[in-house]
């Protein structure tokens, strides 16, 4: 496999079909100078050669397969996918999700740029917003079933909101590799959460750009409960809960040992004015539609008492 400025790491186990649509989304990129690591984590081999044989001619010599015998779990396959490649930067492309054509090109182009503003703190990759796209299987193929901005509200990678709770998901970022030097791998002991995990830790030491637009596409299977095709978002929902108090917990007490107040602190105030605008919202909302309500009885009146005055 040849060097490029960009390595974008697959992670897949039994999912042919996602996987084959994975590979429509790299190879339909307009920017050309990437490698393609997919890690089948445990996985049938035989599997992803059918979904990759139609593309090797498009791949080139742009292709590496690493065959885990057995799953080592999301994180340690994207470390290991990372490991066996060389690039400038990263990316993680997961098996179901998708990129609009422009995607690298448009992160590259951003990196690329000199007139990126800092204050002593350099860029270490680049986020864009992401569309969530609602899907179902059906049979031997996917069925989109909706769609909705994910984090169009974001108007740049804030390390305080980004304690708060995860606010771009991996198919968004492109890196640097020599972030990992820095702050280190993905944490393989965490069998979720450890997206979130690696951007706070990326952004305590960096800064993120932003691209404000919708060109990370990503894709959520919500009845899908369990089996290969299932979301770990939605099919584990319930380890998300648990491991976030574990996470949360685990970096204050942290902060207790050291007798600070650093990121365990930060990560529990900010989840504490989730839950408080979580509270809020409904009523800011009741609030709205009153207003509005009130707004157009009186252009209502407004209007009907001109019509009386000109009669």
């Amino acid at each position: 496999m040849k060097n490029a400025r960009v390595a974008v790491i697959t992670r897949t186990k039994n999912r042919s079909i996602l996987l084959k649509r994975a590979m429509d989304s790299i190879l339909g990129q307009k920017y050309r100078d990437w490698v393609h690591v997919i890690v089948n984590d445990g996985g049938s081999p035989e599997a992803v050669k059918q979904v990759l044989a139609p593309n090797m001619d498009r791949y080139g010599d742009r292709i590496t397969i690493v065959d885990n015998p057995v799953s080592v779990g999301m994180e340690a396959a994207s470390n290991i996918g990372i490991r066996n490649c060389d690039s400038e930067f990263v990316v993680i492309h997961d098996d179901d999700d998708t990129w609009h054509p422009e995607f690298l090109e448009r992160c590259v182009t951003f990196m690329d740029s000199k007139d990126k503003p800092s204050l002593g703190c350099e860029y270490c990759g680049v986020i864009t917003h992401s569309m969530r796209i609602l899907e179902e299987m059906d049979g031997e193929s996917v069925k989109t079933v909706g769609s909705d901005p994910f984090n169009t509200w974001l108007q740049s990678v804030s390390l305080y909101r980004l304690a708060s709770s995860n606010t771009f998901p991996p198919i968004s970022f492109v890196f640097y590799r020599k972030v990992l030097e820095e702050v280190g791998y993905f944490r393989e002991d965490l069998p979720v959460l450890g997206d979130w995990d690696f951007h706070l830790r990326v952004c305590m030491r960096y800064e993120i750009g932003l691209i404000p637009e919708l060109l990370a596409y990503y894709h959520h299977r919500t009845s899908i409960k369990s089996g290969d095709y299932g979301n770990t978002v939605h099919a584990a929902d319930y380890k998300h809960l648990a491991y976030d108090a574990l996470y949360r917990n685990d970096l204050l007490r942290r902060d207790l040992r050291e007798g600070k107040a650093g990121m365990g602190y930060l990560v529990n105030i900010g989840r504490s004015f989730d839950h408080l605008h979580a509270q809020i919202y409904p009523l800011e909302r009741a609030l709205e539609k009153m207003r509005s309500f009130r707004l157009f009885r009186w252009l209502g009146r407004f209007l009907y008492r001109g019509g009386r005055r000109r009669e």
